[in-house]
């Protein structure tokens, strides 16, 4: 035999390799696979698939390619022992390290949901995935995502012990890397649109393709309001102009009413001096009071041309006035006030007071 094979050379095997082999016989009790050595190798069921009850028959066929890690280099038939199981854990561990080491984005699809989060299969492992780095938002409804394939990054490996994977670590790349292609193409005067995301009482901020800008209060309406509410609401749509990019702090400044019509764009011609007309008091200081005669447009009425006290004034007062002058490139209108005549005074209507019991009754609990 020795003589026979004289001039025959084969490839170094040794328990721990891992070869690649094609299947040239299928059984009940395994499969024999050409592995390129002068032995072929034996993979018994119990070495193809932990899962006890699955029909070898009807997984593998003739010519199919598996990779398989050599046990023993000849058992008691002669052939080399080897398994598919401890290939694909033996590469899959190889793998995941790899991802881990490099912070590849990997896939894998959820197959469970488990205490804390869900589990997902990928790239031969199982990989926990808490709830709180499924998203970049709480999430709650986990069986949702059963079935789903999510892209991840293996955040903590501990070989054989622990595999964390996080899908929330790769839309954070992603949204840093939208952030900065926003901040280096906007600029000031650009019109784009946006989704009103959160408000405050200073303002509200809006996602503009994957960033959020900032509209400041007094940038959200020509009118004066106290309350972004006031004009905004969460979920709402809006065209938006740009009024300032700060790259190196990451910042853009937005402004709703740039883009809407300039009250004091025809004031000059729609108001001149020595109008009457009636304003509703927006503001009260100690030097005079504000008026506002009609949305964005407000004028002043000195203290000394008021008719009464400072303090007698109400926001929400309705006043007549006189316009003493305009300056529409300062936005400026100066006023004093006129006395309300008896037909300006609204006439009281007295109604009859008809509530029964039942009525107060009914209103108080």
């Amino acid at each position: 035999m020795s003589d026979f094979l004289e001039g025959y050379t084969f490839k170094t095997l040794r328990p721990g390799d891992i070869v690649k082999g094609k299947v040239i016989k299928v059984s009940d009790e395994g499969i024999i696979a050409n592995i390129d050595y002068k032995s072929d190798a034996f993979v018994p069921k119990n070495e193809l698939s932990l899962n006890p009850n699955f029909d070898v028959k009807k997984t593998f066929n003739v010519e199919d390619e598996l990779n398989l890690y050599i046990i023993s280099v000849e058992n008691d038939e002669g052939n080399v022992l080897a398994s598919k199981v401890m290939a694909d854990d033996k590469l899959s561990r190889e793998k995941i390290e790899k991802a881990y080491k490099n912070e590849e984005i990997i896939e894998g699809e959820v197959i469970e949901v488990v205490k804390g989060g869900v589990i997902a299969y990928s790239l031969g492992a199982k990989v926990f995935i808490p709830a709180s780095q499924l998203e970049l938002h709480y999430v709650d409804k986990l069986n949702e995502y059963l079935g789903k394939t999510l892209r991840l990054r293996i955040i903590e490996y501990i070989p054989g012990k622990k595999i964390v994977g996080s899908q929330k670590e790769v839309l954070k790349l992603e949204r840093e890397k939208v952030k900065k292609a926003l901040l280096s193409n906007l600029k000031e005067g650009d019109i784009v649109e946006g989704k009103v995301k959160n408000i405050i009482d200073k303002g509200a901020f809006v996602d503009i393709g994957g960033f959020d800008g900032f509209i400041p209060l007094s940038e959200i309406s020509w009118e004066r309001i106290k309350n972004p509410r006031e004009v905004l609401g969460i979920g709402d749509k809006v065209s938006v102009y740009i009024l300032n990019v700060d790259e190196k702090k990451e910042k853009i400044t937005l402004s709703l009413r740039k883009v809407l019509p300039d009250p004091w764009e025809n004031a000059e011609t729609k108001y001149h001096e020595g109008d009457v007309l009636k304003g509703t008091v927006t503001n009260i200081t100690p030097f005079g009071v504000f008026v506002q005669l009609e949305p964005g447009i407000e004028g002043l009425i000195h203290k000394n041309d008021l008719e009464n006290s400072i303090k007698t004034y109400k926001i929400n007062d309705t006043i007549k006035v006189e316009i003493l002058n305009i300056n529409q490139q300062d936005k400026k209108i100066n006023l004093k006030e006129v006395p309300l005549e008896e037909e300006d005074i609204p006439e009281i209507e007295h109604q009859e007071l008809r509530i029964t019991l039942g009525e107060i009754f009914n209103k108080n609990f």
